[in-house]
């Protein structure tokens, strides 16, 4: 900005800029902030959150008045949003205006919001105000504050629309404070509101009112008209017609509407007829009959409508522009990265078919939004390495045209930082990344801890790179990329950082609070690899730095879970994720009460896996008291579906596995339900059998109530193995029960 350009050039000429301009001395101020006679809410909110900051940081009240009141020369006065002093011109969106004018400061911008960015971007580069999560804020102690006298900010991002989705960025004020603007309330400029926001195809034309009638509006697949996973066949004349009636009728509704969505349902199942087809191997995508109905829709739209936009993405199977058939200007495309890996940035080779979509889209749309993955939906709790990538990923979209950028976080390992990051360069994408990385290590963490975790980051990212993974946001974790080796070296730096904050800053400061919580990330990998990695550690004799008591330790996991709010380990887990730590602990516990099986057997040889830490599908399963069970309890799996209970185990390798299983019904004969491994990335059933009723029968006919070891024999765990358990369907047969299940290494 022109201040940051100003002082550059100062410094290259010898010359110190002059702070004579004292807001506040020593406590007192004679300032005062000045309103518009009629102000608007956000113009309120600017007012107040300038006043309140800036009492905090000098000690001074800094009373708040009508433009009215004041007289026209008078000065030390604080002239918010659209007063007579703020300049008049035609601010582009968002655009803030600060300046030292004649003795007074002159906060303003863009009639939506713009003061209000005005005020958080003069508390923030001025006063030094940092607002680094919703609920932890450095507000810097300067009963003495000085401003330069030539200070002029004229701003205005490239991102137009700026959202962070997560639920620890997405509070309405600290949103705004970072000057994102997709979860603003009025009272802080409102948000920009887009109807039926994505995956909206089914929302104007639900099957279960129009497939009857008129299968040929839905996608044909493999010859046949369908709708279930399908999508709407976007040559039918017919289809487009009432698809256009419906989104216009759905505008009339929402008559201060901007954008409305119109997209593909979220799943493929496009449609392969023969109109269709012709369409799409022409323009060498199927986002060739896409933008041919879409540009049909928004004729229609901007004939009533000419200020709206009709949304789609560009996403999955869509993701490759057409060759020839460009959007209408009123058509925005919003454009999808869920393919790409996040180790490299989206210039690099990986990413190399991004890259070319996003040319190409660049060429054809005028307007381009982004939607981006900042997380692993597979493993939101472990170290996800992608911290170097996100401002270069920011910078390129904003190269390629991009004007709105949605990030899309939901992981917990370091999403403080990685929040703070995004937002930043969202409204300023020059930014140096790693300086600002570095303000917040320093910042958050404490200038004595911030060393440690620049290592720790610079370890992980290094190890991923050496490994090459494609860092995909599913299907990644960390058994993939993080050796014991480098394991050992982050957990060392972080026991250090920890040891450190408590010296230096204390045992209950924030410093210590907020470490604790970034250490969870290692803490999970140790928890959730915990014998393998100490197998490994000792057939290697390598340390073992995880804990020495899993139980406890898995223990303080979960409380730490619970003190911040911590949701999922895994994408769609929320419902499930106290189950999910119960079972964690559950485990360690099993592993303290060793099956008699297991008696005589080395103690690295054998793991156990207690059911209660199983998957539940689709909620099939239940756990259950059960007298029978080892621990008073067991997973029970009626008659409802299919593949009831399964688990990854963490253990590479051939092992004898064995369930402790019991049945309870009248079924004297046949089967009862199965058992095995399935190679999840091989697509192959590595092993299974068939449950009988002989399996668990006594010598009367009748069902042992006891729970009775079935063995599967060996097999060989490859990465993405899991085991699972299935009902037979039989209504005969009450439910199945599952104790435990033991893993034997094989000779």
């Amino acid at each position: 900005m022109k201040t940051t350009l100003l002082l550059l050039l100062c410094l290259l000429l010898g010359q110190t800029p002059s702070y004579s301009t004292e807001l506040a001395s020593n406590g007192a101020t004679g300032w005062k902030i000045v309103l518009p006679d009629e102000p608007a809410v956000v113009e309120l909110t600017a007012a107040r959150e300038l006043a309140e900051h800036l009492r905090r940081v000098t000690g001074a009240e800094f009373p708040t008045v009508s433009e009215q009141d004041v007289p026209a020369d008078g000065t030390c006065l604080i002239f918010i949003g659209r007063t007579a002093k703020a300049p008049k011109k035609d601010y582009k969106f968002d655009e803030i205006l600060i300046q030292l004018d004649a003795g007074n400061l002159i906060l303003a911008g863009h009639a939506q919001r713009g003061c209000l960015y005005a005020v958080y971007s003069f508390l923030q580069d001025m006063v030094g105000v940092r607002w680094w999560t919703p609920t932890d804020t450095r507000i810097p102690h300067q009963p003495t504050l000085a401003i330069a006298d030539d200070l002029h900010v004229s701003y205005a991002p490239q991102l137009i629309s700026r959202e962070m989705y997560h639920r620890d960025a997405q509070p309405t004020v600290f949103s705004a404070r970072m000057k994102g603007n997709g979860f603003l309330t009025p009272e802080y400029g409102g948000a920009v509101r887009i109807i039926n926001f994505v995956h909206s195809f089914y929302k104007y034309l639900p099957p279960e009112k129009y497939f009857d009638a008129h299968p040929e509006w839905y996608s044909e697949i493999n010859g046949q008209r369908k709708h279930e996973r399908g999508q709407l066949c976007l040559t039918n004349d017919e289809m487009t017609q009432e698809l256009i009636k419906n989104v216009l009728d759905t505008l009339r509704k929402h008559p201060d509407a901007k954008i409305i969505d119109v997209s593909q349902n979220d799943w493929y199942g496009f449609c392969t007829c023969e109109k269709c087809r012709a369409v799409d191997e022409a323009e060498g995508s199927h986002a060739g009959t896409l933008v041919l109905m879409l540009n049909r829709v928004a004729e229609a739209v901007e004939r009533e409508f000419p200020d709206v936009l009709v949304e789609s993405l560009a996403y999955q199977y869509t993701r490759k522009p057409p060759k020839t058939i460009r959007p209408r200007d009123n058509v925005l495309i919003r454009l999808c990265t869920i393919e790409c890996s996040y180790i490299q940035p989206l210039s690099g080779e990986q990413n190399r078919e991004f890259a070319a979509d996003l040319e190409g889209w660049s060429k054809l749309a005028k307007t381009l939004f982004i939607w981006d993955y900042t997380t692993n939906y597979h493993d939101y709790l472990g170290p996800h390495p992608n911290l170097r990538v996100l401002v270069p990923n920011v910078r390129y979209f904003v190269e390629h045209g991009a004007i709105g950028l949605f990030e899309e976080g939901e992981g917990d390992d370091f999403c403080e930082l990685k929040n703070w990051l995004l937002l930043r360069v969202m409204w300023e994408p020059h930014l140096d990344g790693e300086q600002l990385v570095d303000e917040f290590l320093r910042g958050y963490y404490g200038e004595a801890v911030a060393p440690l975790l620049q290592r720790y980051w610079e370890l992980l990212i290094a190890r991923a790179e050496q490994e090459q993974i494609y860092l995909g946001c599913f299907g990644m974790n960390s058994a993939k990329w993080l050796d014991l080796a480098t394991l050992n070296e982050v957990t060392e730096l972080m026991n250090q950082a920890i040891q450190t904050a408590t010296k230096v800053y204390g045992p209950q400061s924030d410093e210590l609070r907020r470490l604790r919580k970034s250490k969870m990330g290692i803490d999970h990998v140790w928890l959730s690899r915990y014998y393998p990695l100490r197998s490994e550690a000792r057939q290697r004799q390598q340390p073992f730095l995880g804990p020495q008591d899993p139980l406890e330790a898995a223990q303080d996991f979960a409380q730490r879970c619970r003190e911040f709010n911590t949701k999922a380990a895994v994408i769609s887990q929320e419902k499930n994720f106290p189950q999910y730590l119960d079972g964690l602990q559950a485990g360690f516990l099993a592993q303290r009460n060793p099956p008699e099986i297991c008696r005589d057997v080395p103690e690295d040889a054998w793991v156990v896996f207690d059911a209660l830490s199983f998957n539940n599908v689709n909620d099939a399963a239940t756990i259950v008291d059960d007298a029978e069970g080892w621990n008073g309890k067991s997973v029970r799996m009626g008659t409802k579906v299919d593949w009831n209970t399964n688990y990854h185990p963490p253990v590479r390798g051939k092992y004898r596995i064995l369930a402790s299983l019991r049945c309870e019904g009248t079924l004297e004969e046949g089967r009862l339900g199965s058992w095995g491994v399935y190679d999840a990335q091989g697509k192959k059933s590595l092993k299974s059998m068939t449950l009988t009723s002989q399996d668990f029968t006594t010598e009367d006919g009748s069902f042992d109530k006891k729970f009775r070891w079935i063995g599967l024999g060996v097999v060989d765990f490859v990465p993405g193995a899991y085991f699972w358990f299935a009902h037979g369907h039989r209504p005969e047969l009450d439910a199945m029960f599952v104790d435990r299940v033991v893993l034997i290494a094989a000779e």
